[in-house]
């Protein structure tokens, strides 16, 4: 596991928007708005996005050869998985506890920079095509009894 030293102008960048957007974020989540919208789509839950996104992006600097090796445009991916899995576990934590919009902004962060590293090497791994063939085969020869494996051909 490596870190990127390189990219660090990113984390600069993503630290001053996060230092732009929290007291924005905190001042909106005091304020009563009347609006169509819930929660992730209102203006409250601006921090939550943000620090999602960073801890994307802060998961983007941690560098496991064999993850990044078979991801496209990896510093994407793992915004976008980091995003998401933020958003969403705000989502779920402010459902069931009804927890303070000041709070949720340090789950996001914590949660997306945790649980992108092992989201994209879940799955990384289980797209390989060789343990995808062998699960399969296994399945096929418990099942079926036939063995559909590529050991006779060879």
């Amino acid at each position: 596991m490596k870190i990127k030293i390189k990219l660090s102008w990113l984390m600069v960048v993503s630290s001053a928007v996060i230092a732009l957007c929290y007291p924005l974020s905190v001042q909106a989540a005091t304020l009563v708005q009347e609006s169509d919208l819930t929660a992730p789509f209102i203006f409250s839950w601006l921090g939550v996005w943000v620090f999602s996104g960073a801890g994307g992006l802060g998961a983007s600097f941690i560098v496991v050869d064999d993850i990044d090796a078979k991801l496209r445009h990896p510093i994407v991916a793992k915004f976008v998985i980091g995003l998401f899995w933020g958003v969403g576990i705000c989502l779920l934590l402010d459902a069931l506890t009804g927890t303070p919009q000041g709070a949720l902004t340090f789950f996001a962060l914590a949660v997306s920079s945790f649980a992108t590293p092992s989201t994209a090497g879940a799955m990384v791994w289980l797209s390989n095509q060789k343990r995808i063939d062998k699960a399969l085969n296994q399945f096929t020869k418990n099942k079926t009894g036939i063995d559909l494996s590529d050991k006779g051909d060879e």
